[in-house]
This record gives structure tokens, sequence and C-alpha cells, in this order.
């Protein structure tokens, strides 16, 4: 086995190449942000309406859309030939949303009921963390504002009478998912056209 001794400076970067990557990798993905983006907002506001409505028995029921947007997400992964989990900050930014994705499944399906009306708040508070960490791991602004705004959205939502938290997640997902997710593919395509 050949060792080789690294420099500071090649060390540097060899992070700085690495970063890199997973950034050109993530921006490409900026499709996965406007899909969940406006999938949240469907169900968030599709849910709203119908607490509005009075149908408070049927009111999860535009959630069900969750579960087949993973079975999508899975099979885009899957598809595609370049998968952002080639070097260690592409599978930090995948397992982190494997685990939130989990999570918020499970809040939402088995433990709606315990949670109540703090329910939302929570999920934005996961997704937030999401957001942040995936931001953080590319270097991205975008996605660390996205990411704050989002986790301020959670906890005003603690403050909010609870039929009104699925307009305000739909909103946050608009404003703070869907609208970085355009901006990430518009900057790819600039990076592809240059």
């Amino acid at each position: 086995m050949k060792k080789e001794n690294f420099t500071p400076e090649d060390s540097l970067d060899l992070i700085k190449q690495v970063i890199q990557e997973a950034r050109n990798k993530f921006n490409e993905n900026g499709f996965i942000y406007m899909f969940w983006g406006i999938l949240t907002a469907i169900a968030s506001l599709s849910q709203f309406i119908l607490l509005k409505n009075e149908h408070f028995d049927i009111n999860w029921y535009p959630y069900l859309l969750m579960p087949i947007g993973s079975i999508y997400t899975a099979f885009y992964f899957a598809k595609r030939k370049r998968s952002i989990a080639k070097n260690q900050i592409g599978k930090i930014i995948s397992y982190t949303w494997i685990t939130i994705s989990i999570n918020i499944m499970i809040l939402g399906f088995f433990f709606a009921g315990a949670i109540r009306e703090n329910l939302i708040p929570i999920i934005l508070i996961l997704l937030s963390i999401g957001i942040v960490i995936s931001g953080a791991s590319i270097k991205s602004k975008l996605l660390i504002i996205s990411g704050l705004i989002i986790n301020i959205s959670g906890f005003i939502g603690f403050m909010m009478d609870w039929i009104y938290q699925p307009l305000l997640m739909g909103l946050v997902s608009i404003t703070a998912v869907f609208i970085p997710g355009i901006i990430l593919m518009i900057k790819h395509k600039r990076k592809e056209n240059v």
C-alpha cells in the first residue's frame, strides 16, 4: 500500500475538493427541494382547508401523499447514476434526511394523537435541522438561512392555534424549501452552461 505524506495545505485542498464535489452533486438536487416543498405545501394547505371546513375526522388524509413522495424519492435517487452519497459529506446529508424522514413519518402516523397540536411545530423543527445540516455540510448560506427560518417558524407554531399550523407549514414549505430548491437548480444550470 502506497503511503503519501500530505502537507497541511494538501490536506486543506483535499477537504475543499470533497466539499466542492458534494456541493456540485447536491446542487443538482434542487429538484428534490422543489418536489418536497410543493408536496408538503399541497398536503399542509389541504389539511388547513379541511380543518376550516370542519372535516376534523379526515383532516390528516392529505399527508398520505408523504409516503408516496418518499417512495418516489427513493426511486429518483436509485435511478440516478451519480449519487450524492459517494463521499463522507454526501453520506452525512443522506443519512440525516433518511433519519429525519423516518422520524417524521413515525411521529405523524403513530404518535399524532399523543403529540396533538404540537405535531407540526415539531416537524418544522426536525426539517430545519436537516436543512441546516445540509447547508452547513456544503457551505450553502441559502440553505442555512432557510433552515433557520423553518426553525423559527416551528417555535412560532407552538404559540399558534393548532388549526392555523398547517397554513404556517404550507407557507414555510413554499418560501423556505420550494423557492430555495428553484434557486439551487438555477445556480446549477448556470454552472452547467459556463
